[in-house]
């Protein structure tokens, strides 16, 4: 006699098979048992609300690693909290070049050159962390007393913590005290009789403005037109000046006229004296009054070269009447 098998034993082994084979694959083809990681602990003096296991570990973006382990250490003596969280670095995820990071004290040079971890907002929505590992040597290194023996990276105050700390320093009772003296110094200001009486005194004060802006829109139109009038007038006056001194126009340019008809007939004279002259030497006979005669048309002569030359220098020199001629030679 047969025994039949219990079909329920069977479906339950053969189930249990199937979630070992799927949980076999999932491990083992992740290669997470395969791949080399490090683990490394950071200290938080803040709150850490919205960091859980899983959250990722970044590096310029990148994930690097995960969150494993949250913990929660006091200090009894002095009351102190820090959290330590442990994080676990996938080392394939670095590629490093000239060297290994296995050949190297990678973990000592990198907090050398300014390696800070940093709790930031992974989601808005949901209020989640993230661990974000980057280069800040302006930031000072903090370093906590450590028990697990895992390589430590030092913390820096989240962006949120920052500005809460500095709020926290601003002198905030003293900037209310301002605010509320500014504010009633306003109020009164607003309410004073000089401010309400303010809108019916810029109109009044507008009204004026206008007033006195026709007013010397009128006044200037007449400035200007009488201001016309002269340009022209002096214009015309300089224009006659001018050919007055050129000796083109008026007395001067008469005068000089004069010279010229003058200088002729002098010259015509001069010819006349000296061909009377030489027939005066030829028909006296008395030698007294050949001499008297011919001593008197000299000096007539002298006297008509003179007015020549007078004429002359006066029609090369006209400006010599307006100026002088002592004026004119020292130039």
């Amino acid at each position: 006699m047969s025994i039949k098998a219990n079909k329920a034993v069977i479906g339950l082994f053969v189930l249990g098979a199937i979630v070992l084979a799927v949980v076999g694959v999932a491990l083992f083809g992740s290669g997470k048992f395969f791949s080399p990681t490090k683990k490394h602990v950071m200290y938080f003096d803040g709150s850490v609300k919205g960091l859980s296991i899983g959250a990722p570990v970044l590096f310029r973006g990148v994930k690097i690693g995960s969150v494993i382990d949250i913990i929660l250490q006091g200090n009894l003596r002095d009351m102190s909290f820090t959290v330590p969280v442990i994080v676990e670095i996938d080392m394939n995820r670095f590629h490093v070049t000239n060297g290994s990071v296995k050949s190297i004290d990678y973990h000592q040079a990198l907090i050398d050159r300014g390696l800070r971890a940093q709790l930031q907002s992974q989601s808005l929505v949901t209020g989640q962390l993230t661990v974000d590992i980057d280069f800040r040597p302006e930031k000072p290194a903090r370093f906590f007393s450590d028990r697990t023996g895992y390589p430590q990276i030092p913390t820096i105050p989240s962006t949120a913590e920052e500005f809460a700390q500095k709020i926290e320093e601003l002198p905030l009772q003293q900037l209310v005290e301002r605010a509320n003296a500014v504010l009633g110094g306003l109020e009164r200001l607003v309410n004073s009789p000089e401010v309400q009486d303010g809108p019916r005194t810029l109109s009044l004060a507008a009204a004026d403005a206008r007033a006195l802006i026709e007013r010397v829109e009128r006044e200037v139109g007449l400035l200007s037109t009488d201001a016309r009038k002269t340009i022209t007038a002096a214009t015309t006056a300089i224009q006659h000046v001018d050919n007055v001194l050129a000796f083109e126009q008026g007395a001067p340019a008469e005068l000089v006229n004069n010279l010229n008809q003058t200088l002729t007939d002098a010259r015509k004279s001069l010819g006349k004296f000296d061909e009377t002259l030489d027939t005066i030497q030829r028909t006296a006979t008395d030698e007294r009054s050949q001499y008297q005669l011919r001593h008197a048309l000299m000096e007539l002569g002298e006297t008509s070269r003179a007015l020549a030359a007078l004429v002359d220098y006066l029609n090369r020199h006209p400006e010599s009447l307006l100026r002088g001629k002592t004026n004119l030679e020292e130039k």
